[in-house]
């Protein structure tokens, strides 16, 4: 009986668990029912999540809602363009390339991307080869700040 319960306990734990980063993956930020919708795709990084906590916070208004979602867990894959005022992505450009689940998505949705914004980290003055509005920069954090007013100059333009 206690090996039962162990291992009832093991699995409800990683459930939990599972459960737990999927929540984080895929949350809610800003006014739950602010005018404006933006989506935010990105992938877990020190970097990415301290300009994500940046971006969210200068957004924050009360005016927006803000879904964040993890691209590289499939966190774009139900994600349509249409249900948001601005959809804003950023990745790493591995090797001078958008990454493969980006370029899909990009790809897949191509016909009503009016509203999307993709920073990619590697390298400054790299034009990837998309068709959205792009941004590139190093991945230094002393210049978040300043990359984040500009990325919410653009975000705030498709309101």
């Amino acid at each position: 009986m206690n090996k039962r319960y162990s291992i009832f306990a093991f699995f409800t734990l990683i459930l939990l668990l599972g459960i737990t980063v999927y929540a984080y993956a895929n949350r809610i930020e800003g006014n739950p029912n602010g005018r404006y919708r933006v989506l935010i795709a990105t992938e877990s990084t020190a970097y990415k999540n301290q300009m994500v906590d940046t971006l969210i916070s200068k957004l924050s208004d009360g005016n927006v809602r803000i879904t964040v979602v993890d691209h590289m867990r499939g966190g774009l894959d139900a994600m349509d363009p249409r249900d948001f005022n601005a959809v804003f992505i950023t990745n790493s450009g591995a090797q001078a390339m958008v990454r493969p689940v980006v370029m899909n998505w990009l790809n897949r949705v191509r016909d009503f991307d009016d509203n999307v914004i993709l920073h990619t980290t590697q390298i400054n003055n790299w034009t990837p080869p998309v068709q959205v509005d792009s941004v590139t920069s190093a991945s230094n954090r002393r210049n978040i700040s300043d990359l984040t007013d500009d990325l919410v100059d653009r975000i705030r333009a498709f309101f």
